[in-house]
């Protein structure tokens, strides 16, 4: 009994503790953070020439950015503050992400486009700039990618599960309601008709021949050029490099080398990146473990409740020295 009461108040203090740096993080996450300078300046001021470092992480999704994904929301804030500031004459883009859905990769796509007429944007993919993350990527002035950094991926992929099989094992039948005869077309508890895979297909299409077609215009390519590199072919950035689907071989060092060129800075440009706080980094290092498991089930929760249309490799993988 003693060990029982013992657990339960564990349970208890370990919920309480994870509920109140749930709404420390929100809450720390809501404001933008300072931006300090990657080249070891003073805090970045107005009066200050430089361009900003924004890193796409993992996965991308709308909303707020965490400290393992992107969110849309966030990203498009920062943008549009920056556009209004005329001493940040670039932005560096770091990359390392597979991909993610389809309305947010598009979003910053976009506003990256726009912002091109007055900044300067360049590149410069890590592990992975694959699918939504090159979709976000092509949107920029210049493009570097390491050797073997996995990049590509141009597609667009659909999915819900199918238990019924498994529920028609085991007698378990479920009734549903519904007002719309196409209301349930992802339900997992059936399979779907010819008529509806046909509007899935559609659906898929459509979005596809939009991803090339921005990718062709962020890149200043022909359409034809660009559907010879997708149907979800991915690359490594040597073979990225020789299909043009990035510009060069390079890190971090030669993309700000680049955007100081392409920003008409004489040697190379300041950079600012955003900068946490001891707490910050305290409360999301200790997020990541009390918060991490859950935030994953409740994103794997969402997605089999609900249509998923992504921006995702069907198989991916990391090259590993």
């Amino acid at each position: 009994m003693e060990r029982n009461q013992f657990l339960l108040f564990l349970s208890f203090l370990f919920s309480t503790i994870a509920t109140i740096l749930g709404i420390a993080i929100l809450v720390s996450g809501s404001s933008l953070a300072r931006f300090s300078s990657g080249t070891g300046g003073s805090l970045f001021q107005a009066s200050e020439i430089g361009a900003v470092v924004i890193p796409i992480v993992g996965e991308i999704h709308s909303g707020e950015s965490t400290f393992e994904s992107t969110g849309a929301d966030t990203v498009l804030r920062q943008l549009r503050e920056l556009e209004e500031d005329g001493n940040v004459k670039g932005i560096l883009l770091e990359i390392n992400s597979p991909g993610g859905t389809v309305a947010a990769s598009q979003e910053i796509f976009n506003e990256l486009i726009h912002l091109r007429k007055t900044k300067k944007i360049v590149v410069s993919m890590k592990d992975v700039a694959a699918s939504g993350g090159y979709y976000i990527a092509a949107a920029s002035d210049y493009i570097f990618a390491e050797n073997g950094t996995i990049t590509g991926s141009i597609g667009v992929i659909s999915f819900a599960p199918n238990v019924k099989g498994l529920l028609d094992r085991y007698g378990v039948a479920v009734r549903t309601y519904k007002a719309g005869k196409y209301k349930d077309m992802y339900s997992p508890f059936r399979d779907s008709t010819n008529e509806e895979d046909d509007m899935i297909g559609k659906q898929l299409q459509d979005t596809y021949r939009k991803f090339v077609e921005d990718v062709a215009k962020g890149r200043n390519k022909t359409v034809k050029s660009i559907e010879e590199l997708a149907e979800g072919k991915i690359y490594s950035g040597e073979d990225a490099f020789r299909n043009k689907l990035v510009d060069d071989i390079g890190g971090r060092r030669e993309a700000h080398k680049k955007l100081s060129e392409l920003c008409q800075y004489e040697g190379l440009i300041p950079l600012f990146e955003q900068e946490y706080s001891p707490f910050e980094r305290m409360i999301r290092s200790l997020g990541v473990k009390f918060l991490g498991e859950g935030s994953q089930t409740a994103k794997v929760r969402a997605l089999l409740q609900a249509q998923v249309l992504v921006i995702l490799p069907t198989a991916l993988g990391k090259l590993m020295l």
